[in-house]
């Protein structure tokens, strides 16, 4: 048996995933940029682990990959733009 409780194959809950997900995106708004293999390093987990929450998020738009294979950066949408604008007079 796994240290997660379930056996080989079987499925996580939607529960796990969307708390994975959870802790993925508030990792990411802290520090965007990363590659999967920071990102992994820090929260403790594997590519495999984030595949399907990473799928999700991006489908739902609530993160932005940058990139291609190895180096795909994520970040949250708007993140970058919003700090690059420039203030208007008041």
């Amino acid at each position: 048996m796994r240290a997660s409780g379930r056996g080989k194959g079987d499925k996580r809950s939607a529960d796990e995933l969307d708390a994975l997900a959870t802790r993925f995106l508030a990792f990411v708004k802290m520090h965007p940029g990363l590659r999967i293999e920071q990102i992994n390093k820090e929260l403790h987990t594997s590519t495999k682990d984030l595949q399907l929450p990473i799928r999700k998020l991006l489908a739902d738009r609530k993160l932005k990959a940058t990139g291609n294979k190895r180096s795909t950066t994520y970040s949250l949408p708007g993140a970058a733009a919003a700090k690059g604008k420039k203030r208007g007079k008041a």
